[in-house]
């Protein structure tokens, strides 16, 4: 079966949706994270704002810099939130990731 995009643009707004609210659970800004991601933080945004298509890696370098298993991006927001709330950490005990 063929991903309509209609359904990309729902995961896609999924994803940008889970990002945002880990990244706030955490207290992290946009800029935080992205250099935990080794990101630039205007990327960040327009991933959360799904301006821009997100790759597969940077999906990856994301979910490691929340300290999340990938799936839990794509999960509809109340799932995804019940099962990483264990798994939130502190964002002062991570190391940022040069840049790419």
């Amino acid at each position: 079966m063929a991903t309509t995009p209609s359904t990309a643009a729902h995961i896609r707004q999924r994803l940008a949706a889970n990002i945002r609210e880990q990244r706030q659970r955490q207290k992290l800004s946009q800029e935080a994270l992205a250099d935990l991601a080794g990101l630039h933080r205007t990327y960040v945004s327009q991933v959360e704002r799904t301006v821009t298509n997100v790759s597969l890696d940077n999906i990856v370098r994301l979910a490691e810099a929340l300290n999340l298993d990938v799936h839990l991006l794509l999960l509809p927001r109340s799932d995804a939130q019940s099962q990483s709330n264990e798994g939130v950490s502190l964002a002062h005990d991570r190391k940022a990731r040069p840049r790419k």
